[in-house]
């Protein structure tokens, strides 16, 4: 025979039992599986606060006010999104001017620099020289002037082995095909 059991809250197959409720299958022997179970108050009282947790979460999402809150929350952060946002492209946009400012200043340095070289390499200021040196500056403004020189900044080092070779190998200027006669 068993001892007593433990009045307290149970669960059946119904749901929640209160203290003091008798069960449908009281009296009748406990089944293996399913049927009423006996709950600490630890764990009835954690089923009951999620339930209440629920029930509480139904109510707001229904609600017009906490639904117009919860909009103006987002709208809020939608604006100060959009603020940061144009904050920071104006600050990317005044870098990039600073930059693009910096370069030309740093190319029209350039320019005259090589000017001056050119002018220096002429000498004297002569007529034929002040032609020469205008005809360089309007030539060296040109975009497709621009871009032979840099090929051939970018060319002179190989060409210069390439024509050392030739000259190391017998076909130098001064080997020519026209000699040979």
């Amino acid at each position: 025979m068993e001892g007593p059991r433990k009045r307290g809250f149970g669960l059946s197959s119904g749901g929640l039992l209160l203290p003091g409720e008798a069960s449908p299958d009281e009296g009748a022997p406990e089944p293996e599986a399913g049927g009423r179970e006996v709950i600490s108050r630890k764990e009835l009282a954690r089923q009951l606060r999620r339930q209440a947790y629920q029930r509480a979460k139904a109510a707001r999402a229904a609600d017009p006010k906490h639904l117009a809150m919860k909009e103006v929350a987002k709208q809020r952060r939608r604006e100060l999104y959009q603020r940061v946002k144009e904050q920071r492209k104006a600050r990317d946009a005044e870098l990039d001017a600073k930059k693009k400012a910096s370069d030309a200043r740093e190319r029209t340095e350039a320019k005259r620099q090589l000017a001056e070289r050119v002018r220096s390499a002429i000498g004297p200021a002569s007529e034929p020289g002040r032609a020469l040196a205008r005809d360089i500056e309007r030539a060296l403004q040109c975009a497709d002037v621009k871009d032979l020189i840099e090929q051939l900044r970018a060319q002179s080092a190989p060409l210069a082995e390439q024509t050392q070779q030739f000259a190391a190998d017998g076909f130098g200027p001064e080997h020519r095909d026209d000699d040979l006669s």
